[in-house]
């Protein structure tokens, strides 16, 4: 099996551009020997078969029960503009960690699916090791978005797990209100979790810093990312892979 990860934080800025953009994650597909775009499985059709790929999630509110409605919120706003079907499997105590690979931390995506059944996981929690911390949170970013993929040569490239954790402590506007609220650095840390790298273009949710210029929810440029790596894009006709074991 052949597998990769990603993180993807809010960062430095670097310059923007005046025009909406997007910018995909690629990967190495085992199947095929060629490079692809890494997405969520939609569906798959197998043997005539045709079956609808739900993706369960939990919330690791932190004692904030509203935090739930706030990631139902969102995730309809990414259903909608990927296609994609999401179910809302409850709470969790978990918080995602990173698992160091050579030199590089990636997602511990197994022992999410082991902690969870889910295949993303929402949670605030604070930087670091230990009880309620996450050791994704490596600087001084409000939050994170990380995903793990994997192909063999029995089957095709796809997003397998992901995860989201927001930083406690950081002073955002409430709801989805534009100039930096704390549902437009979700909706960013969502976008990673898709496959959505980010952007130069300072009113686009994808860019790395959430500020007085960031809109309040997607924009053309996000929705148009978005759909790329969304149900438009098509089923696999290969079976789903177990979570990644680093």
């Amino acid at each position: 099996m052949v597998a990769g990860s990603l993180l993807g934080a809010g960062a430095a800025a670097t310059a923007s551009t005046a025009t909406p953009t997007y910018h995909l994650t690629y990967g190495f597909d085992a199947y095929s020997g060629l490079t692809k775009v890494a997405r969520w499985s939609p569906c798959t059709v197998i043997n005539g078969v045709r079956r609808t790929h739900v993706i369960r999630y939990k919330v690791r509110t932190a004692g904030v029960a509203g935090r739930v409605t706030l990631v139902k919120h969102a995730m309809a706003r990414v259903a909608t503009a990927t296609g994609l079907h999401f179910r809302y499997a409850g709470n969790t105590t978990y918080v995602p960690q990173g698992k160091l690979s050579g030199s590089s931390l990636l997602l511990n995506a197994y022992r999410q699916r082991t902690a969870t059944h889910a295949q993303l996981v929402i949670a605030w929690a604070y930087r670091g090791t230990g009880a309620g911390r996450s050791n994704l949170l490596t600087g001084t970013e409000a939050g994170v978005g990380s995903i793990s993929w994997a192909s063999s040569s029995r089957s095709q490239m796809r997003i397998g797990d992901a995860a989201v954790v927001m930083r406690r402590g950081v002073r955002l506007k409430p709801g989805f209100t534009a100039g930096g609220s704390v549902g437009a650095l979700l909706l960013h840390e969502l976008g990673h979790t898709m496959g959505l790298q980010h952007v130069s273009y300072r009113h686009e949710i994808m860019y790395p810093v959430v500020s007085s210029l960031t809109a309040g929810s997607y924009t053309v440029g996000d929705r148009t990312g978005l759909a790329k790596v969304g149900a438009a894009r098509g089923c696999f006709h290969t079976p789903d892979l177990p979570a990644v074991r680093l």
